[in-house]
């Protein structure tokens, strides 16, 4: 096996790839619109992730200033027992039966 054989058989018009990124419509083209076509299929799903990724980020930093917000300014205790929450959850899980 040669050293650049995975650039030709990404490029190739097999199902393997970038190939698997690019359109029906595309695959018929050369390698460089293939490359270009399949590579920005790839840029819009990881700008996709990335979009996904920071509105998490987001989230968890909004439920942090809202916990700080309500324990430190506000002067709210919240008291979390995993125990009860568990034996509450078996006690429903017990009221409905088997599976």
């Amino acid at each position: 096996m040669k050293t650049f054989d995975w650039v030709k058989q990404i490029l190739s018009g097999g199902q393997t790839g970038l190939a698997l990124f690019s359109p029906i419509v595309a695959r018929d083209q050369n390698p460089l619109v293939r490359l270009a076509v399949g590579g920005g299929a790839i840029a819009g799903l990881l700008g996709a992730a990335l979009v996904g990724a920071s509105a998490l980020v987001a989230l968890a930093l909004a439920m942090a200033a809202i916990y700080f917000l309500a324990t430190q300014v506000l002067g709210l205790r919240v008291n979390v027992d995993p125990v009860a929450i568990y034996q509450t959850m078996q006690r429903q899980a017990n009221a409905y039966g088997a599976n």
